[in-house]
């Protein structure tokens, strides 16, 4: 008898086994460990019971069962929440960039040789100026398909005199980032044209994830324990990264997010331990 689950937009849908164990393995879970979780939370998959819930009880399971793969899960599922708009994930990409030692500018219109273009974050680097446009999705199965690489990859050669004009430097690049995936069609199309596309697991030498994790750049939306709220706070207080919150003292935060001493320290006690984490 099959099991329908409501989705997030209210729909309900047949409950689909294997794409529950497809995203515990994108998070890093081995085949065993990814069957091992479906089946301890295989029991609580009622009709109409939310995907929300089976993913937050698989969340649960997955940590008991391999730590890492859990800091992953919640990881992904934090870049999920950087919205609703996009624009806080532009800030988030332009503040890992810097990490890389990059300088950049957000928010930056320009009048390209046929058009006006924004660009989302514009990184410099020694002898490089690289135009990113970040592609935002708060639902993990949404992905970048070919028209967005094409459209980014147009839109570049449109401001690629320009920014010669503009920066003076003797190497350009455009790039496409997104926190989901990348579909086929849209990474032959960046690697045909030699072009940079980043998705969370594309390509394996500089993904998103990779190149989070390297510099230990995890978003305020990963923190547990504290409602959505809170988080958006921080973000309208440019408090986009954990490492940010660790050295803001405690009646700070308190003011700031107009919360009692006690969860202040518990958000500043659980920052300090998700960047001294070590995931390998």
């Amino acid at each position: 008898m099959s099991v329908k689950i409501r989705k997030a937009n209210g729909q309900l849908e047949e409950f689909d086994p294997q794409k529950l164990k497809n995203s515990l393995k994108r998070s890093g879970a081995s085949n065993s460990e990814a069957e091992a979780v479906y089946k301890l939370v295989a029991p609580y998959i009622k009709n109409k019971v939310s995907t929300n819930y089976i993913y937050s009880l698989s969340h649960k399971f997955l940590r008991n069962i391999n730590r890492r793969s859990f800091f992953l899960y919640s990881l992904k599922k934090a870049m999920l929440k950087l919205g609703p708009a996009g624009y806080t994930f532009e800030q988030y990409f332009a503040d890992l960039m810097k990490a890389y030692g990059f300088k950049t500018e957000t928010n930056l219109t320009l009048k390209g040789k046929c058009i006006r273009h924004e660009i989302d974050v514009l990184g410099t680097k020694h002898n490089l100026v690289v135009s990113v446009e970040c592609k935002y999705h708060s639902n993990a199965q949404r992905a970048s398909d070919a028209k967005v690489a094409l459209y980014v990859h147009s839109r570049f050669k449109d401001l690629e005199n320009v920014l010669k004009k503009r920066y003076l430097k003797p190497n350009y690049e455009g790039w496409l980032v997104t926190n989901t995936r990348l579909t086929i069609d849209a990474i032959n199309y960046a690697s045909c044209m030699n072009f940079k596309a980043i998705s969370w697991n594309y390509p394996q030498e500089y993904s998103l994830k990779k190149m989070i994790e390297d510099k230990k750049l995890y978003p305020v939306t990963i923190l547990s324990g504290i409602k959505a709220r809170l988080s958006d706070k921080l973000i309208k207080n440019n408090i986009i990264l954990i490492k940010d919150i660790i050295p803001i003292d405690t009646k700070t935060l308190m003011s700031m997010l107009d919360i009692t001493q006690k969860k202040a320290e518990l958000i500043k006690q659980h920052s300090e331990s998700l960047y001294s984490l070590k995931t390998e």
